[in-house]
């Protein structure tokens, strides 16, 4: 539980330093929007379930993938 809450500081510091809170807070709107796009898109036009969920899940793990990258990023400056 120590390594989440340092990791926590340590992100907390990060995007306080670096980005701001206001460009941390319009990537995560825009996350958030990508990954419920399937559903709003479905209202309009109709296709499969598993488009949905495929799409539902590869933003997922983009978002897994691409997450720590700041953290990396900072980490290889020092």
């Amino acid at each position: 539980m120590r390594d989440v809450s340092e990791y926590l500081r340590a992100y907390w510091a990060y995007v306080s330093s670096n980005l701001g809170w206001g460009k941390a807070l319009m990537v995560a709107l825009v996350w958030l929007a990508g990954m419920f796009a399937p559903l709003g898109v479905k209202m309009l036009v109709q296709f499969p379930n598993w488009v949905a969920i495929t799409w539902m899940i590869g933003w997922a793990l983009l978002g897994y993938i691409f997450a720590p990258y700041g953290m990396w990023k900072a980490q290889r400056k020092k």
